[in-house]
């Protein structure tokens, strides 16, 4: 794996940990010896789903699958953590982790899976916003994990947050990829709409962000809110420019899990 992908995994693993602990933060529900517990797991799954989405980018099939996990020894050592560990975890999380955990499983299923009873060849994550949609809704449903609870409203309007926010990250990674999805057949949100039609599209899904408030109004989720849309704005239009700068459409882009994070641990007292 070479560094610049070693870099955007690491990227993806601090989101992962970001929205965790953002989730924690607002609502620890536990002791900290399980959620760190937690947070480990989910480091070793997050390595490995985008390390193997990345070997097997030009082939989906499980045999592809399998080759990249024979050559990749330290992708093997996280499964055999994930494997080997796993029944700690379910021993020891709550009933409202797990029930979590499926779904994040279950969406990440279905988003790579080849649906064959719908068409030969056919994934959701080549489908038209579905496949944002899903990426949007597996991450941000790492806050409630990391809260345990989906009943906390605090929680709850993070979790639309990040979703949202995460939705318009991966649209805006796609416009980055543009001429590989054109070659893939892809029907990403820039292919079907152009260009020129993504990024008011990009601004007004960012502007939605604020509804979270209607979910929780108080002050510091205000200041939470108003300043990641204001950081996901200047991204937008900072990609609109230049839609080949690793910088904005991967880095600070990613980054914005972390920004969440560090918003909320100011200003939630």
């Amino acid at each position: 794996m070479n560094r610049k992908r070693i870099k955007i995994n690491l990227l993806f693993v601090l989101a992962t940990l970001s929205l965790l602990t953002t989730g924690f933060w607002i609502h620890p529900g536990e002791s900290i010896l399980p959620f760190l517990f937690l947070a480990y797991l989910c480091i070793c799954g997050t390595w490995v789903v985008y390390g193997l989405e990345y070997n097997k980018r030009n082939d989906d099939s499980i045999s592809s699958l399998f080759k990249a996990l024979k050559k990749k020894k330290g992708q093997q050592l996280f499964i055999f953590h994930l494997i080997l560990l796993s029944p700690f975890l379910l021993y020891m999380m709550s009933w409202h982790a797990i029930f979590v955990m499926l779904i994040i499983a279950f969406l990440g299923l279905i988003y790579s899976l080849e649906l064959k009873f719908i068409n030969t060849g056919f994934q959701l994550k080549k489908v038209f916003l579905i496949k944002n949609i899903i990426i949007g809704l597996a991450w941000g449903l790492l806050v409630l994990l990391g809260g345990k609870n989906y009943e906390n409203y605090a929680l709850l309007a993070c979790f639309f947050l990040a979703t949202l926010q995460i939705v318009v990250g991966s649209i805006l990674r796609d416009v980055a990829d543009f001429n590989f999805d054109i070659k893939s057949n892809t029907k990403t949100v820039p292919i079907i709409l152009g260009l020129r039609y993504t990024f008011p599209l990009l601004h007004v899904l960012n502007l939605l962000s604020a509804f979270v408030l209607l979910v929780w109004s108080a002050n510091w989720m205000l200041f939470v809110v108003s300043f990641v849309i204001g950081w996901k704005a200047l991204i937008i239009e900072k990609v609109r420019r230049d839609n080949h700068s690793i910088l904005w459409t991967q880095t600070l882009n990613i980054l914005t899990c972390t920004i969440i994070f560090i918003l909320v641990f100011i200003f939630k007292k």
